[in-house]
Order: structure tokens, then sequence, then C-alpha cells
């Protein structure tokens, strides 16, 4: 069996690193596994030709797939995503057809779930996908997808219950909750002694609350909090957070290491470089909160305490055992669970929780199969 995956952008500029471990998880189930980047060669002179060609092979669908797509957009926005898609969604029609592909699963219900569902149309083969978090509220023909998809899977409880509440009674049976997995590493000792080493690992945008993580280790280095914090990612905020950090005097104990290799990342959580995670994510309307965040579910299963607000799911992965969930925006409680866990005794405890949960519950070798046997059975 030969299944095709719809990315965003992964494997190119270092987006989606989760899907890394999904895919190694997959591979074991299906003769072949390949990967369709939406973004890779969105307006290619190839993507046209290809969008041309399966159009002169499928005419006649053409026609139902427009209306399918255009006629049941509820909202500009949506509307003018799936138009600079479609030519895209055409082109992978085409590629899929000539891989002779079984099942194409798509990841984020927005438009890589467009993409899976117009290739689908065209060519008749079943499609699934995998919703997130601010894709399933963008609500992009949600009820149509739903319709027409296999299954849709998602990756919380509370992604599960609003999924299935925003697409109606009729196709909820097809919603299917499987965490998204990580492999759980042979991991080295951590040092008990010597200042606090935190790790962020976060794109550098306002949804995952760096001005509060700044202001909450500005307050815990007044409380004489030794730390050292590096905050690993890119986006448009460095210049305000590099200004801050100057601010609030931090500039020996805060350090922007900009995109770091995921692979890089991971090791240096294995091997001890790093002793607590922390994500101090915001919460905003139109769904713009956490899901489950990958970073503080691969740190965890290297055996680290986390720290981190209770945006979206975040407290489906995190509780007391392992670590510290505070109220978004609460950078006094922040703060003091950062000066909490320069116990070393605290954080070994709360790490080896942590890995235990992992293990149990988020680890590659359980959800790998799971997902696998939803694209089997459909």
């Amino acid at each position: 069996m030969t299944v095709a995956i719809i990315s965003s952008r992964f494997p190119r500029f270092g987006a989606e690193t989760f899907l890394g471990a999904e895919l190694n998880g997959l591979r074991p189930h299906f003769d072949r596994v390949i990967v369709v980047p939406v973004r890779g060669s969105l307006f290619s002179w190839k993507t046209v030709i290809d969008a041309l060609r399966t159009i002169c092979l499928h005419p006649t669908r053409l026609a139902g797939v427009v209306k399918l797509l255009f006629v049941g957009a509820n909202r500009p926005s949506v509307f003018l995503k799936n138009l600079a898609v479609f030519p895209r969604a055409l082109a992978v029609a085409r590629t899929v057809e000539l891989e002779k592909v079984d099942h194409i699963h798509a990841y984020w219900m927005s438009a890589p779930a467009t993409v899976a569902l117009v290739a689908s149309q065209m060519t008749g083969i079943p499609w699934s996908a995998s919703a997130h978090r601010w894709d399933i509220y963008e609500r992009n023909l949600l009820e149509l997808k739903a319709a027409k998809a296999a299954f849709l899977r998602t990756i919380s409880d509370r992604g599960s219950r609003d999924l299935a509440a925003l697409i109606g009674v009729k196709h909820r049976r097809k919603v299917a909750r499987v965490p998204v997995g990580v492999n759980v590493p042979a991991i080295e000792p951590r040092r008990s002694s010597g200042p606090l080493r935190l790790i962020c690992a976060a794109n550098l945008i306002e949804q995952k609350g760096h001005l509060d993580l700044l202001e909450a280790l500005g307050i815990a280095a007044r409380r004489n909090v030794e730390y050292r914090c590096d905050i690993a990612g890119c986006g448009p905020l460095r210049q305000q957070l590099e200004r801050r950090i100057g601010e609030l005097g931090l500039t020996r104990r805060v350090f922007l290491r900009g995109r770091v290799d995921h692979a890089r990342l991971l090791e240096s959580l294995r091997c001890g470089e790093y002793d607590v995670a922390v994500l101090a994510s915001r919460s905003a309307a139109g769904g713009r909160m956490e899901g489950i965040p990958v970073a503080l579910i691969e740190a965890m299963a290297a055996g680290l305490p986390c720290i981190a607000t209770n945006s979206g799911s975040i407290p489906e992965l995190l509780d007391s055992t392992s670590g510290f969930v505070v109220a978004v925006g609460d950078t006094e409680g922040f703060a003091g669970a950062i000066e909490r866990l320069a116990n070393a005794e605290l954080r070994a405890d709360l790490g080896r929780n942590a890995r235990t949960h992992i293990a149990r519950h988020f680890n590659i070798e359980q959800t790998g199969p799971a997902l696998a046997g939803l694209i089997i059975q459909s």
C-alpha cells in the first residue's frame, strides 16, 4: 500500500519537524510513504503543467470539484486561500496517480486538507487529514471535508470535542484521537548543581508568549535565581525581544539562538544540556492557541520537567506530576515555578515522571501503528 502525505512545507525550510517522527512511525506499515508539500512549488511551471494534464485527463470532474470548493466557501479569506492552492491541488492529483497512491493523508485541516480533497475528488483515491489546533477553528470547509474524508484524526481531546461540534452529528464518528508521537531516546544523567539551564523552543511569534516569558525571567532574576535561558527559534519578534532583553538587564542570562537544527536540539535535550523546558504561550481569538506542543513532548521524553501556560490543550500533556502549568499571562506564577525548579531533587522527580508519561502515551511506537491502522481500515 502506498500513502501520500500532504504537508504544508515539510521537509523544506525546517518546518513541521514533528513529521519526521510521524513518518518513521508510519513507514513500517506501508510499502511506500511519499511526502508532497503544498508550498514547495506552489506557483512553478511544473505545477501549472501537471494541473493542466489533470484537467485534460478528468475534464468531466473539474466542474463538480470547482462547485464543491468555491460555492461552499463561507468567508472571502477561505475562498482566496483555497483558490491559491487549487492549481497545486490539481498538480498533486497528477502526482498521486503517477505514483499509484492508495491513500492520501493531509496534515492540517486548512490548505493541505483542501489539496487532499481536490486530489481525491479528481482521482477517486480516498483521503483523510490530521487536525491540530488553529486549523480547526479556521473552519475552512470543515463540514464538506468531514463528509468527503475517510476519517479526521485529532491530536488532543479538546481538538476532538471542538472538531466534532463544528462538523455536526452526522460525521462525528469519523473523528479519531491519535496524539502526535515522538521517539523516547536513551538519555544521559543531568548535573545537579550550577545555574538552572532553561530552553524555550518556539518560533518568535506573538502566540508563543516570549514577552511574557521575558517578564517572568526578569522577576526570577530579581529574586536572585541563578539561570540561563536559550530561546531557539526565528520569527518577526526578534528585534523586539532583543530590545526587551536589554531593558530587563538579561543580556547575560537570556540568549536568542535563532533557528536550531532539529536533530541538534534533540541531541542537546538527550545529553543533558538543559534542565527545564519553558513555554509561555498565549491564547487569542480565532483558535490561536496551543494544541499539544511537540517541543514540550520532546523535552519531556528526554526527562525534562516543563513550565507552560494553560493555553489550548497543554493541560492534557502537563500537570503537577511532571512540571507546572500556570495561567496565560501570569508572569509572577511563571517566575515562581522557575524558582521552585532551582531545586535539583524536585527537577529530577518531575523529569522522571515526565519521561514515563511520554513513554506511555506519546511514544511513536504506539501512535504510529494507531494512525497507520486508521489509514489501512479506511
